[in-house]
């Protein structure tokens, strides 16, 4: 019974050859089997945590090769996190068959996005580290392929090479941290079980922690983080984010909003016990890392006109909430994952959501970005305006909207931090960027939504039909309710999570922060559209609207004045070294045909070259003996 639970990721990985090669002969039904595998996949995730209801986890596994083993763990974080990447991408595969409708290569699309699904899934359930890099990989790659979908568009294919680089960066590091703890470990462990057996690690941590040293744990740790960071878009290793937005819209809404970037995330809560029984300044770089990131990717959200842009800045800034309040549990123990993952959830949802409400206007604007070109869509497209409203007012943690629930007991976390560490910095940027996410989500919404249309594709702009739709109002219908199971998910992870119920005055504050933001937001709208607001020279605009420069850090001076030139030393040093080796491959091929030519065939001239030899090697016998 247990191994059916393979089949989670085994089903979607069948539909990867099969939508091609059906997509081929019958291209209109292409999306309909990845559909149904990832719909199967759902179920079996939905019938593992029904057997969590009763057990602790859902363990099978077999030996690979040496001490690795290959095998799926599932338990109450595990299925949580399965259900959240099943159901989403369900949702949208479905809404991306009308989506991609008329793209001749849809059945290519639905093909790779079917891998990365089963990439995706395994990479959740895996037993082993080993299993989980691999599907990690498998996870980079299909992000590669799909953001450069359009390849034939320049841009596509430069965000793709430019996310895959960034990521390798922390994937680097990833494997590097696993190298640091098998070889710690593979003398420590009991025989037969894996160094890096995912049960093992999280339920020995204290142990290995005392066996290894809790230094050099941290430094495993770190390089985890590292991976993670990347993968999750944390800063410095964000920028790849906003550039794949290049893709179809789907793809950033299932890989940069619901899926992919959270696997960073997934993979620090995962191996939280590693962390918590590392030296402290583990989690710490966990915790200030993540609230720098949120507070930070809000204040570049401000100033982006682009409508998907603005979203995956967005993402990278919730993505930081998610990893703050994982940090947190240094001092708030394994609430602090409760309180991410729970975010993560809702996150996945409404980010859904909001980007599947921007494809619809893509679809009608004929992929027209710039928000300022928009205006007047409320009265063209009112269901989908609704639907977004319902998105932005979540994103914004407004009540009773379920991202209220989830940010706002990340923010009450923080201030416990605060109150028993006496470090005031994460609670700060974390209700500073409370402000930040309202004026960045509402300033897009007014300016894409009132006024008057300020183009003529906004004048013709019109609603789908509504069972097209459909996958959007399931998810505006969570993004509403989701906050009635907040302590049923918090007992579901582990029944010790605290919920923290800070003064009224400082639990207030992250909504009347929110609101706050909303009313700049339409303040600078109102500015916007009258044209009394030109900031294009102010000199912190500048540098805002640049990003901090960091692209032009990575680009011009890390990439092209160090990282080039190094290269090239290590090039010219490769081909001497080559050009050397055949040399002397050459020499001794002319003495071998200088060799060859003493082979006459002529008996009398052998017997003659024998006594010549001999009589050389007796005259060094005797000179040697006189010496």
């Amino acid at each position: 019974m247990v191994n059916i639970y393979f089949l989670i990721f085994l089903l979607p990985l069948l539909a990867f050859p099969l939508e091609y090669i059906i997509g081929r002969y019958r291209i209109k039904y292409s999306g309909v089997f990845s559909s149904l595998m990832i719909l199967g996949s759902l179920v079996l995730v939905i019938l593992a945590y029904l057997y969590l209801q009763n057990h602790n986890f859902i363990y099978s596994h077999y030996t690979w090769f040496y001490n690795i083993d290959l095998g799926i763990y599932i338990d109450h974080l595990t299925v949580i996190m399965a259900m959240m990447v099943a159901f989403m991408s369900l949702m949208i595969n479905l809404f991306a068959m009308f989506y991609m409708k008329n793209d001749p290569r849809k059945n290519i699309y639905f093909s790779e996005t079917s891998l990365f699904i089963a990439g995706m899934l395994g990479l959740v359930v895996s037993s082993n580290l080993v299993l989980f890099f691999l599907f990690w990989e498998i996870v980079g790659l299909c992000s590669y392929l799909l953001i450069g979908f359009w390849f034939f568009k320049p841009n596509a294919a430069a965000a793709a090479k430019k996310a895959f680089i960034v990521t390798r960066v922390g994937d680097l590091l990833f494997i590097i941290g696993m190298g640091v703890l098998y070889t710690r470990l593979v003398n420590v462990v009991p025989s037969g079980i894996s160094p890096l057996s995912i049960p093992y690690l999280i339920n020995n941590a204290q142990h290995i922690a005392s066996a290894i040293g809790p230094n050099v744990l941290a430094l495993a740790t770190i390089l985890f983080l590292a991976g993670a960071v990347a993968k999750s878009a944390q800063f410095p290793l964000h920028v790849w984010l906003p550039d794949s937005m290049e893709g179809p819209t789907t793809v950033s809404a299932l890989i940069h909003a619901a899926t992919m970037v959270t696997a960073g995330v997934y993979l620090v809560a995962r191996l939280f016990p590693l962390f918590y029984y590392a030296s402290s300044y583990s989690l710490y770089a966990v915790v200030i890392i993540g609230a720098f990131t949120a507070f930070y990717a809000g204040i570049l959200g401000i100033v982006v006109n682009d409508i998907k842009r603005v979203l995956a800045y967005s993402t990278i800034s919730q993505l930081g909430y998610m990893m703050a309040a994982i940090g947190l549990g240094g001092v708030i123990g394994y609430s602090g994952v409760a309180f991410g993952m729970y975010h993560l959830v809702v996150h996945a949802v409404f980010k859904a959501l909001l980007f599947m409400a921007a494809a619809v206007i893509l679809l009608t604007l004929m992929e027209l970005r710039n928000i300022k070109d928009m205006g007047g869509l409320f009265r063209k497209m009112p269901a989908t305006a609704i639907l977004m409203l319902i998105g932005a007012l979540t994103l914004a943690a407004i009540p009773p909207t379920a991202g209220y629930f989830s940010k706002g007991q990340i923010i009450s976390g923080a201030y416990e931090y605060f109150v028993n560490s006496g470090n005031i910095i994460p609670w700060l940027l974390l209700v500073l960027g409370e402000i930040l996410t309202a004026i960045y989500t509402f300033r897009m919404y007014f300016l894409v939504f009132l006024g008057k249309p300020r183009s003529q594709l906004a004048e013709k702009a019109h609603d789908p039909k509504l069972i097209y739709l459909s996958p959007l109002i399931v998810l505006a219908f969570l993004s509403l309710t989701l906050g009635i199971i907040q302590k049923p998910f918090y007992r579901f992870i582990d029944g010790s999570v605290y919920i923290y119920s800070p003064p009224f005055a400082i639990g207030v504050l992250p909504v009347a922060f929110s609101l706050l933001g909303i009313l700049i937001a339409y303040g600078i709208y109102k500015y916007n559209i009258k044209g009394h607001m030109n900031i294009v020279k102010n000199p912190l605009y500048k540098i805002i609207k640049n990003k901090f420069y960091f692209d032009r850090l990575y680009t011009e001076i890390i990439s092209e004045r160090i990282i080039l030139p190094i290269a090239y030393l290590i090039g010219a040093g490769e081909r001497k070294y080559n050009d050397r080796i055949n040399s002397m491959g050459k020499d001794i091929s002319d003495i071998g045909t200088d060799f060859r030519k003493i082979e006459t065939g002529n008996i009398p001239f052998y017997v003659a070259f024998l006594i010549v030899g001999m009589i050389v090697i007796f005259a060094i016998i005797e000179i040697m003996g006189v010496i």
